[in-house]
């Protein structure tokens, strides 16, 4: 475990959060990513309950911005952790781009990256497609 933990850190650590001109806080390289990327980020661990958009409604307004903030969504409503908000992916993070530099893939389960993204650059994805990329 320890030694797998090392060479993900030393092999696999693409990104970190810091503050984005376009919208709070976003996601950035902090090593260049190749394109056709696909271990961005960890693999996924959440598991995800589709809540309404009338269920989220009738939550508390400190809940409903997390949700309206974090979560994806499809036309019916919301992709809510099943654990809440108590662990966050940092893909939660990501901002949204009409020119994307990844693209989702299996509903936001992988990243791929789209174009040779350099260090310091500001991951990017279109917020319409998160939920129709298949492999």
């Amino acid at each position: 475990m320890k030694q797998r933990l090392i060479q993900q850190l030393r092999e696999r650590t693409y990104v970190k959060l810091q503050a984005s001109s376009l919208h709070g806080i976003g996601v950035f390289a902090i090593r260049d990513i190749p394109k056709g990327t696909k271990n961005i980020f960890s693999p996924p661990h959440n598991r995800f309950t589709h809540l309404s958009y009338a269920e989220v409604a009738d939550l508390p307004e400190h809940s409903r911005a997390l949700i309206e903030n974090f979560c994806l969504y499809d036309e019916t409503g919301y992709f809510v952790p099943d654990e809440g908000f108590d662990t966050m992916d940092i893909a939660l993070y990501l901002n949204h781009s009409d020119t994307p530099n990844i693209r989702s893939i299996d509903d936001g389960d992988y990243f791929e990256a789209l174009v040779d993204i350099p260090a310091g650059t500001e991951l990017l994805i279109d917020y319409g497609t998160i939920v129709d990329s298949k492999e």
